[in-house]
């Protein structure tokens, strides 16, 4: 299985910066409400209720499952990708974060059939000059 390898360019993205900052110290962060710890993924402009709530980046657990998956075979990015092909692209739910399904791809799984409601523990991978969110089953 391959690594999908593009540069993460956040530009104009900045509510995304703490999922990042979480992947470079070895965690996976998910934004929750200030207030009330309730998760929220995607981060959201505002608090659905709370136009004036904060929201905090948290770790969540390693541990959770695997929502649903798909391989990619063939890479709809520009150049040339050969060598990142196939790769399986995982939503993982964190057990403490239920119903957040964080983007990732599913590694260190040769031979491993994947499955929706498989066990997977988050483990970030270094890829060029940045790091993405891989999950592993556990």
């Amino acid at each position: 299985m391959g690594i999908p390898n593009y540069p993460v360019n956040l530009g104009y993205h900045t509510e995304l910066q703490g999922f990042y900052d979480g992947l470079a110290a070895g965690e996976l962060r998910l934004t929750a409400n200030a207030e009330t710890g309730e998760w929220l993924w995607y981060p959201p402009e505002n608090i659905p209720g709370r136009y004036d709530g904060q929201l905090i980046w948290k770790a969540v657990s390693p541990e959770g499952s695997a929502y649903t998956f798909t391989t990619v075979k063939r890479s709809l990015l520009p150049g040339d990708h050969k060598d990142e092909v196939p790769f399986t692209v995982v939503l993982f739910e964190p057990d403490d974060a239920p119903d957040c399904r964080v983007p990732g791809v599913l590694v260190d799984a040769e031979g491993v059939e994947p499955a929706c409601g498989m066990r997977l523990r988050f483990r970030p991978v270094p890829v060029g000059d940045h790091i993405i969110a891989g999950f592993s089953p556990a």
